[in-house]
C-alpha cells in the first residue's frame, strides 16, 4: 500500500471503525464559523460547552444510497434527516462514553462507540461498507480544530468511498499531490499548505484521469478544510466543509 502523507488511520472491527483518542486540550478554540453547501452555521467557543460538560458534535452523510440518515447517541436521536451530502451544525452532546448508530436503536446498521471530551470538536461520517448494500460504517473523527496562522490553511481528506480505490488529491496544475494513496475509511490527517485557489482534483494513486473535481476552490489561510470522496467507484463526489476557528479570549 502507498504510503500516506500524514496518514491517521483508525483499526477497523467488524463493521465498526475502532477511534483515535479524543484532544484534551480544547481550552485555545474560540468560536467556530463553517460553511457548507447548505449554508454557515456558527458553534461556541470551546469553553463554553466544556464547562456544561458538553462535546460539540456534527454528521457528514456520505452514503449515496438509502436516503436520509438518523444517528444516536446511546437510544436517543441525536440527528436525523441528515441528506446525502449534507453536513450539519455541530450540537451539543454530553460528554460520555457513548455508542453511536446509525438507524434504529433495535436494528442498527452501524455502530461505533467514543469517549466525548468536554470542548472538544467531533466529526461523525456516515458512509458505506465494501460487504454489502445493508451494510454500513460510521467513523468519528476528534477533529482537532485550532486557530491557524493566517499563511498557512489547513486541509484533511476522507475517503467514504467502498471498494480498493486508493485516491490522490491534486489542486491542478500542480505537479505535487496534496495527499496520495487514501484508502476506503482512511482519514489523512491535517496537512498545512500555502493558500492556493484552483480545482481540486481526484485521480486513481499513481495514474493520472481524473475521477472527480471541484472547481474554484479557495484554500484560506487560517482557515480549515474537510473533504469527503463520496459516491460510487464509477461515480465519485466530493463533500467541502470549510472551518473557520477563532482563537479564545480566555
Amino acid at each position: 500500500m502507498t504510503k500516506l502523507r500524514g496518514l491517521y488511520t483508525g483499526l477497523l472491527a467488524g463493521g465498526a471503525v475502532l477511534l483515535a483518542g479524543a484532544c484534551k486540550d480544547n481550552r485555545d478554540t474560540g468560536a467556530v464559523n463553517t460553511k457548507t453547501a447548505e449554508g454557515t452555521s456558527s458553534a461556541p467557543a470551546a469553553d463554553l460547552p466544556e464547562n456544561r460538560d458538553m462535546a460539540l458534535v456534527r454528521v457528514i452523510n456520505a452514503i449515496p444510497a438509502g436516503g436520509p440518515v438518523v444517528i444516536l447517541a446511546g437510544d436517543s436521536a441525536a440527528f436525523s434527516g441528515v441528506d446525502y451530502k449534507t453536513a450539519t451544525p455541530f450540537r451539543e452532546i454530553r460528554d460520555d462514553r457513548l455508542k453511536f448508530k446509525l438507524g434504529s436503536a433495535e436494528n442498527p446498521l452501524a455502530e461505533n462507540r467514543e469517549n466525548l471530551d468536554g470542548g472538544g470538536h467531533y466529526t461523525i461520517v456516515a458512509m458505506p461498507d465494501a460487504g454489502g448494500a445493508d451494510k454500513r460504517n460510521l467513523r468519528v473523527l476528534e477533529d482537532d480544530l485550532k486557530p491557524v496562522t493566517p499563511e498557512k490553511a489547513r486541509v484533511r481528506v476522507i475517503n467514504a468511498v467502498p471498494g480498493d480505490l486508493e485516491i490522490s488529491v491534486f489542486v491542478r496544475g500542480r505537479e505535487d499531490a496534496l495527499f496520495d494513496g487514501v484508502n476506503f475509511k482512511s482519514e489523512a490527517g491535517w496537512d498545512e499548505i500555502d493558500p492556493v485557489a484552483g480545482t481540486l482534483e481526484i485521480r486513481p494513486e499513481g495514474k493520472k484521469n481524473v475521477l472527480a473535481s471541484l472547481p474554484n476552490v479557495k484554500f484560506e489561510g487560517g482557515k480549515s478544510y474537510t473533504f469527503v470522496v463520496a459516491g460510487t467507484p464509477t461515480k465519485l463526489e466530493i463533500i467541502k466543509v470549510e472551518d473557520d476557528v477563532a482563537k479564545s479570549t480566555m
